[in-house]
Parts: C-alpha cells; sequence; structure tokens
C-alpha cells in the first residue's frame, strides 16, 4: 500500500432515538407522553481563511463543506427552541446561540454539531473541512433530483483526490491518492462495495492494479492480473457476487500486421508491436478462470483501423458482468461485444462493421446487429455500453472515431460534432436493435466529448452521466467542450435535474470524472461480509448471516475453489421438524426446493463437492443496494 495514502473524513452516524410508550395509571383514560421531536438549527456560518461554506444554510441541509486553510474556523449557530442543548465536537456551548472556534483543523477534518432537546429529540450537522487544492464543486438541482450519493476521483493541481459527493456538491468522504488515481468506484452487486485503479509509476495504461475496499473504506485485497497478462487497466474492474474478480488490460505483445497499410501505402511489420484488449477473470487467491484476447475475435483491418491502429487497437473501455457473460465496449472498433463468460464466443456485436455477414459467420461469430430508427444512424468511439435490467442497452456515445469505410475513406456520419447518451432496444427477430432515446448535454447537440465520458443507470431508472473531456478549441467550427461534469438525466422527458461542474480552482477548466451512484445510506457503517470455507462432503454450520435472507441471494456469494460447487442445503423446520432442502443446481432427481431462506441462529448442513469459499451476508446489515 506504499502507492497509496488516505486521509479519510471521519464518517459520523446518527441514530435515531427510541420514542418510549408511556401508560398512565390514573382513574382518567390512558394517555401518551409527549412524542420526541427532532431540533434543529435555524442559523449556521463557519469563516475563515479559505473557501466559504456551501451551500447556503438551510435547516434541511445536516452537510456542509468549507475551506479550513489556517486551522481555525469561527463558528456562529442559532438552534431553533430555547431549551435546545448543543455540543460542538463533544463540548458543550453556553446557550442556543453561540459563536465557536473550533482550532486544530486540517484537510480531512470533520466539525460535528449535535443537538438534544426535552423531548428527547436529536440531531446531528456536520460541517467537512476541504484542503486548499481541493477541487471546486458547484451544484444545481431540481426538486425532483434523486437522494444520492456520488463516487468520483478528480486531479487538482498535482494532487488527484477520491471523494464521495452528496447532491449539493458536498464531500462526504475525501482521500488524496498518491498512485494516480483514474477510477475510483462502487459495485453495485459486488462482494465488496468500492474499489479504486493505482498505479505504482503514474503511467495510465499499464503496471495498474487495484485496491478494493469494505464499508468502511478499510481495504480488504489488492487485485493484479495473472501470468499471461502483464498488467490491468484502469477503465474498468468488475466484483463479481462469488468474489472474483474481471478485469481488462492493454497487454503489451508483437503480431503480424503485414497485411495492413500505413497511411503511406507501406505495409506493417508482421513482428509490429501493439496492445491486445485482453479480458481476464482471476480468483482472489490469483488463479485465472477465463481469458479473452480481441486478436481472435475482432475484425481489425475493418472495423479497428479509425482510433490508435495498430498500437491499442481495439481500445476496450467498460465491462459488465450479466448472468454470467461479458459486456464490453471497444471504442477502437467502435462496436459493443456480448461474449460468453465460459466459452469466450461471442453472443452478439452491436455496433456498424465494414466485414460482410457471410465472413462473420464464417470466423465463427453471428452477424453484427444492425441500428434501426437511430437518426444519427451510428455510434462511435463510445464509453461505458450497460445492459439494463429490462435488457436494453445504454451506452455513452462520444460521436468521434466513427468507422471508416475502407472503398471511400470516409465516415458515414460527421465525426467530432456531439455526444450523447443513447438507448437500444433488442428486437425479438434477433438481428437488430431499435433506437429508443436519447440526450446531449443541455439537449443542444452541439457539446463534444473528445475522450472520456461514462453513464450509469440508477434505481429510478435516470441516467447519471459523466460527460467527460471536452475539445479546447478557438476555432468556432469545433464544437463546445462540456461545460458540466455531472448531471442527472430523466430519459424520459430529457430534464436535466441535478448537475454538477467540478473546476480546478486555479484555472476554472471544468474536470472530466467518472461518477458511480451510491445509496443516500452508503457511509452509514456496513459489517464485513463474513468469509467461510467449506470442506468436501458434508458441513455443519451455525448460520449466523443476515436473517430472513433468501436462499438464492445467500449462494450468491458460493465461489468454488477446485471446480465442483455446493450441491445440497439441508435443515429441520424449527415449527413441524420436517427437514426442508433445496439443492443450488435444482437437480429434480435430488427432489423438490423447500428451503426458502436462511434464519440467524439456525443450524444447516451443506454439501460441497470440492473446497468452497461462502462469502455470507452477515447479521445487522441490510440487502446489497
Amino acid at each position: 500500500m506504499s502507492a497509496l495514502s488516505f486521509r479519510p473524513s471521519r464518517i459520523r452516524v446518527s441514530l435515531a432515538c427510541l420514542a418510549l410508550l408511556v401508560v398512565a395509571l390514573a382513574a382518567a383514560s390512558p394517555a401518551l407522553a409527549e412524542e420526541p421531536s427532532s431540533p434543529t438549527l435555524d442559523a449556521l456560518s463557519a469563516t475563515g481563511e479559505g473557501r466559504e461554506m456551501y451551500p447556503p444554510f438551510d435547516p434541511a441541509i445536516h452537510h456542509y463543506a468549507v475551506g479550513c486553510d489556517d486551522g481555525t474556523l469561527t463558528l456562529a449557530l442559532s438552534a431553533a427552541g430555547a431549551d435546545t442543548q448543543v455540543a460542538v465536537n463533544g463540548v458543550r456551548t453556553a446557550g442556543s446561540n453561540a459563536a465557536v472556534e473550533v482550532a486544530g483543523l486540517v484537510g480531512d477534518s470533520d466539525i460535528a454539531i449535535d443537538l438534544a432537546n426535552a423531548t428527547g429529540g436529536r440531531a446531528a450537522y456536520t460541517i467537512h473541512c476541504l484542503p486548499d487544492d481541493f477541487p471546486t464543486i458547484t451544484a444545481r438541482k431540481s426538486a425532483d433530483a434523486s437522494d444520492i450519493l456520488i463516487a468520483m476521483t478528480a486531479r487538482a493541481g498535482e494532487r488527484r483526490y477520491i471523494a464521495i459527493l452528496d447532491t449539493n456538491g458536498v464531500p462526504r468522504f475525501h482521500g488524496i491518492d498518491a498512485g494516480d488515481s483514474r477510477s475510483f468506484r462502487y459495485h453495485r452487486n459486488g462482494l465488496y462495495p468500492y474499489s479504486e485503479a493505482v498505479s505504482q509509476t503514474g503511467y495510465r495504461y499499464e503496471d495498474r492494479f487495484f485496491t478494493v475496499y469494505d464499508w468502511d473504506m478499510s481495504v480488504v485485497d489488492v487485485v493484479r492480473t495473472v501470468t499471461p497478462v502483464s498488467h490491468a487497466n484502469f477503465h474498468d474492474f468488475v466484483i463479481k457476487p462469488n468474489g472474483n474478480y474481471v478485469l481488462m488490460s492493454y497487454d503489451r505483445t508483437q503480431r503480424d500486421f503485414s497485411a495492413f497499410n500505413d497511411a503511406d501505402g507501406n505495409p506493417y511489420s508482421a513482428e509490429q508491436e501493439t496492445r491486445d484488449s485482453v479480458i481476464q477473470e482471476v480468483t482472489p487467491e490469483g488463479e485465472q478462470v477465463f481469458l479473452w484476447n480481441s486478436w481472435d475475435h475482432l475484425a481489425l483491418g475493418e472495423d479497428c483501423r479509425q482510433h490508435r491502429f495498430p498500437d491499442d487497437y481495439a481500445h476496450i473501455n467498460t465491462l459488465q458482468v450479466v448472468d454470467g457473460d461479458i459486456i464490453a465496449s471497444f471504442r477502437g472498433c467502435s462496436q459493443v461485444l456480448r461474449i460468453d463468460g465460459t466459452s469466450g464466443d461471442i453472443i452478439w456485436l452491436l455496433g456498424k462493421s465494414n466485414r460482410d455477414d457471410a465472413d462473420w459467420i464464417a470466423n465463427g461469430a453471428p452477424a453484427p446487429l444492425r441500428i434501426t430508427e437511430d437518426p444519427h444512424g451510428e455510434f462511435c468511439g463510445q464509453h461505458a455500453a450497460r445492459l439494463k435490467p429490462n435488457g436494453n442497452l445504454i451506452l455513452f456515445d462520444n460521436g468521434g472515431h466513427c468507422q471508416v469505410d475502407p472503398a471511400t475513406g470516409f465516415t458515414a456520419r460527421e465525426d467530432g460534432v456531439f455526444s450523447r447518451v443513447v438507448e437500444y432496444s433488442f428486437d425479438p427477430d434477433g438481428e437488430r436493435v431499435v433506437f429508443l432515446r436519447h440526450h446531449s448535454l443541455h439537449g443542444t447537440f452541439d457539446r463534444y466529448t473528445q475522450s472520456q465520458g461514462h453513464v450509469e443507470l440508477m434505481d429510478n431508472g435516470n441516467w447519471l452521466v459523466s460527460w467527460g473531456k471536452g475539445q479546447f478549441d478557438d476555432d468556432p467550427a469545433t464544437a463546445l467542450p462540456p461545460d458540466e461534469s455531472i448531471t442527472e438525466v430523466d430519459p424520459l422527458t430529457g430534464e436535466e435535474l441535478l448537475s454538477i461542474t467540478i473546476t480546478d480552482g486555479d484555472s476554472d477548466i471544468v474536470l472530466a470524472t467518472r461518477a458511480y451512484p451510491l445509496p443516500a445510506n452508503a457511509l452509514e457503517r456496513r459489517p464485513t461480509v463474513a468469509l467461510t470455507e467449506l470442506d468436501p462432503g458434508w458441513n455443519l454450520i451455525v448460520w449466523r448471516g443476515r436473517d430472513g435472507v433468501s436462499t438464492e441471494e445467500a449462494l450468491r456469494g458460493i465461489a468454488s475453489l477446485e471446480g465442483e460447487t455446493l450441491t445440497a442445503i439441508h435443515a429441520r423446520d424449527a415449527e413441524t421438524g420436517a427437514w426442508l432442502s433445496f439443492f443450488p443446481d435444482a437437480a429434480a432427481s435430488l427432489g423438490v426446493n423447500t428451503l426458502a431462506a436462511f434464519a440467524e441462529g439456525r443450524t444447516y448442513w451443506a454439501f460441497a463437492g470440492e473446497r468452497v469459499r461462502w462469502a455470507i451476508p452477515p447479521a445487522g446489515s441490510s440487502p446489497r443496494d
């Protein structure tokens, strides 16, 4: 961990008080005691030598950010209600209206303001200190903006920060990265919630590894590719529910490119230096279980020549695991593939192709899906292809590096004019996708993202869009760069509900980031997932995991270490004494699945074909989002 240095904010958890039910033992009818009412501040300011406190004070907003440059802030606060008691960092103030000087602050300090009143009600406000060079964040939102947190990373000056923001632009958590992080992300369906891409050398594309964090931001694993893949790439990283990791790489190698000519008409070398786009799945023990290479599957000469050919010709940039398959975006070819996660076969390919359908089929792959009804015909140089739960596909269409027709040397779509998020549905005939909707920044279709860009689907169906890096050029013919970093969009109406702009304080240049939505309660500490190993044969276990978790959900944490996995689980019904059973493979010959959920403290028999690791959701935790 020498490459990474954190100075995390202290995360505070406010617990709601429990109401006490009192029965009046009098001749009169029973009466209830006064219910606790939550106390509030009606004024709050924090002044010092650094940046001003934001957002503007509102009694309903409980988190604020401020610069703590000189280590001292003066707080002026007023609590509603004369009986309200106020404490700042655990020290009670003299009355509910007070001016308090807080000293000894640094860039990751939190100032805790706790309130209590005579009815037993409690409330907490927090002021989060920011380092001098932390990026400037401005948030604008409508009343319909979602209540979420956002994981992101951004460079400011010579340092790059990782952070978790709220929708007011307040960093509830931040860390200083000493390893040139390019991706700090949230894994909604993974065994662990957070990861960060780190480099030991600072080179953008190589020498990367991933640090994996638990809910309380403690390090639980450091992940690297294994032989024969030399290094990982930062663009994307998947933590599977069973604990395995899926990584990507721009793997350096030599290939025979002599069949292709350069811009001057001269053939490339038969031993050309290049980088294949590689996907590798590894276990926590560092064993490879899947390997896929672009060289074996893509139409290099026909489709992948417009980006960085011959070096890094395919340029994979996102991964998604769906039902065991891998959805992968290849910016260098302007294509998205669904890849069988076991065999490596292409299930479908989406994107324009200059190779004939018959040639694709002859090479063992299906013919590419046709794009229909898209007003712009195709997507180009895309990022972040994601399948939605309903089967539709959304992606960030950069609109640059469009496919070049080898016969004419031209592109069908004008290159570098605008970027958008676009959604397609798959037609039941299995031969095409149908355009559904799209959105450009501000809906004007004149903002172009030269590189980066990202989109994530939110729980309510909205899109969280990271607009990436624009092309800065004084030429009026050049498309405008994005003037926002992150936007929440309602795709059905095109309304932009939340806009966050991140700038370098010294230059006011809008900074690119890659944003991931988190549940609003994500910073409330959650227990570590418990890892249990089962030996081959019958294992007697006492369930210490979450009470009431469904059998199917609990078994998502099963990972086989040597081949086979769990084949049967049995438990006696506490009321009837009858045996309940569950067979993970639903083998009808073994019996009927009657075990629907696990109960905390109950005993179970589990049969493992080989050695098995089980990641058990702990008692007291809530279901993964």
